[in-house]
């Protein structure tokens, strides 16, 4: 009974063993990583949203710092130059009217 018990190969050897132990060490190191990477996607995707929020309400209300400029405006052959005001920031403005250069058809 004893030879044929030696002699059974159905058992796993070390090295499969450290491999499908390295395996799992890999695929919990990429799981790590991936995690990692999404809660700081999360952080930069919140503050981006905080400041777009943050310059559109200033864009809506008007508020915030006015940049002063002169716009050409062109139409039916006529091109007329008006004064505005520009409201908000980050790439996010709202534009008003000068009372005194409001455009009046001719």
């Amino acid at each position: 009974m004893t030879g044929r018990k030696l002699n059974d190969n159905r058992g796993e050897t070390l090295v499969e063993m450290l491999a499908s132990i390295l395996i799992a060490a890999l695929s919990v190191a990429v799981l790590f990583t991936c995690c990692t990477a999404a809660v700081e996607m999360g952080k930069e995707t919140r503050a981006a949203d905080e400041a777009y929020y943050e310059y559109l309400s200033a864009a809506e209300g008007r508020t915030g710092s006015a940049e002063e400029g002169k716009v050409k405006v062109e139409g039916n052959g006529t091109e007329i130059e008006v004064d505005i005001g520009l409201y908000g920031g980050g790439e996010m403005y709202s534009y008003q009217w000068k009372k005194e250069a409001d455009p009046v058809d001719p």
